[in-house]
């Protein structure tokens, strides 16, 4: 074992041991921190000749096995991490989600002044033999994200939820909404009053002495008056004051629902879960070693650089971004920043609308896709791998990202829109479909979800 305290752009050796080359998961280097590195997702980094090898330590990691693929002679290393703040301005005002860019002036990088190591002969007789490779900087942080995942839906370490207080009661939701009076007088408001009596009619006036009068007639009996309508139900009431569900979800909606969050496969549901993914994205988009490609990401700049670019399928009929945006339709205006609104006013009750890029991303082993978005519940949804490789020269990128959805020559990728009501971002993995060039499609639907999207991007 060998030690390290890192103090500020310093890494001081603390205890020394000699390296011999072809080691597999033996030498561990063990750091210490002084309180400038607090809460920094840190990475160590060797470099030998022209290779470079990373170590990923997370934010609370102190160790890390040294890279087994260094052979003798002398190594560089050093260590880098980030930390990402948020905005002093809340979100409503700053109007920008959980992941700052990489140029943004809260994103913070720390770096150390390189020190040298030195590698000596082993003198083993399989040196020569095949060495498990390190894992590069990317998977390593892909395989911490997918790590944290998997102990939110696993449940691993988390601690029991606590119940969730009872709903209002229906008695109380009217008190909230403004009725007054006891349970009592509530329930016979539930149905409407009874009709009032009719009128008694008047005696006949008798005949007058001398010849007999005729005597007078009974006045005709007043008419029962009309029962009154019923009253509106407890359900009808929620209906009217903006429910939406049927009458057992909303019975079941009266009681509060026990204090447990979805399990929602693959896709962050909790706070904590949303900032280490954010932290993770942002480091991958500062690292030489990570490739983003950026489909759309909302803001002024949308007319010129996605006017052409995004397009959508909706009823057969293909419309590309600009054309909403002439138009001045909500689907993508000026008004929300040119985020792309899965409304009802452009596509009615739940219409299916197929958004594409023509802009072609690389697929391989490791790829994701980080999708930001705000949606009124959780839903399924779905996204598409068109491979170009079938494309011809004479067919439209457009015509042949429809051709090939309506005749299955797609890869589908299991995809969620998660309920928040702020933006999220949640990855997608690509495991599913073959290394090569693709074109991406999704669908939002204007039904509850309603999705809004800021920025779709693929990591590579």
């Amino acid at each position: 074992m060998m030690k390290f305290f890192v103090k500020g752009q310093r890494i001081e050796i603390t205890e020394r041991e000699v390296i011999a080359s072809g080691q597999i998961a033996f030498v561990t280097l063990k750091f210490t921190f002084d309180c400038s590195w607090k809460n920094l997702h840190k990475v160590v980094q060797f470099s030998q000749c022209d290779a470079v090898y990373n170590r990923v330590l997370g934010v609370d990691g102190l160790s890390c096995l040294l890279p087994s693929e260094l052979h003798p002679g002398m190594v560089q290393m050093s260590i880098f991490g980030y930390d990402i703040s948020r905005c002093p301005m809340s979100e409503s005002e700053c109007g920008q989600s959980l992941i700052h860019s990489s140029d943004s002036d809260t994103t913070i990088r720390a770096t150390t002044v390189p020190i040298t190591l030195h590698v000596r002969p082993s003198g083993f007789d399989g040196e020569s033999c095949n060495v498990p490779p390190t894992p590069d900087l990317y998977a390593q942080l892909l395989a911490e994200m997918k790590k944290l995942l998997s102990e939110v839906q696993n449940g691993s370490n988390g601690t029991n939820g606590k119940d969730g207080e009872n709903g209002l009661s229906a008695y109380e939701l009217a008190i909230q909404n403004g009725f007054t009076g006891t349970l009592t007088e509530w329930l016979n408001s539930l149905k409407g009053a009874d009709g009032k009596d009719g009128v008694d009619g008047k005696d006949g006036a008798d005949g007058l002495n001398g010849k007999d009068g005729i005597d007078g007639k009974d006045g005709a009996d007043g008419k029962n008056g009309t029962d009154g309508k019923d009253g509106l139900s407890a359900y009808e009431i929620a209906l009217k004051n903006g429910f939406v569900g049927t009458e057992s979800e909303w019975l079941a909606s009266l009681k509060g629902k026990d204090g447990t969050s979805p399990e929602v496969s693959g896709f962050a549901t909790t706070e904590y879960v949303d900032e280490r993914l954010s932290e993770i994205l942002v480091i991958l988009e500062n690292l030489p070693t990570a490739i983003t490609v950026t489909l759309f990401s909302y803001g002024e700049d949308v007319p010129e650089k996605y006017g052409s670019t995004i397009f959508t399928i909706y009823q057969n009929g293909i419309q590309d971004l600009s054309s909403y945006i002439r138009n001045h339709m909500p689907f993508c205006s000026a008004e929300s920043g040119y985020a792309l609104s899965y409304n009802q006013t452009d596509f009615g009750w739940d219409g299916q609308v197929y958004t594409a890029s023509t802009t072609p991303i690389t697929v391989k082993s490791g790829t994701a896709i980080a999708v930001t978005a705000q949606s009124g519940v959780t839903e399924k949804g779905v996204m598409f791998l068109i491979p170009i490789a079938g494309k011809s020269d004479s067919d439209t990128v457009q015509n042949y990202i429809y051709t090939s959805l309506t005749t299955g020559n797609c890869v589908e990728l299991p995809f969620y829109w998660l309920y928040c009501d702020t933006f999220i971002t949640g990855l997608t993995a690509c495991d599913s479909a073959d290394d090569g060039e693709y074109y991406l499609c999704w669908v939002g639907r204007s039904n509850n979800t309603h999705p809004i999207v800021r920025e779709v991007k693929v990591m590579n």
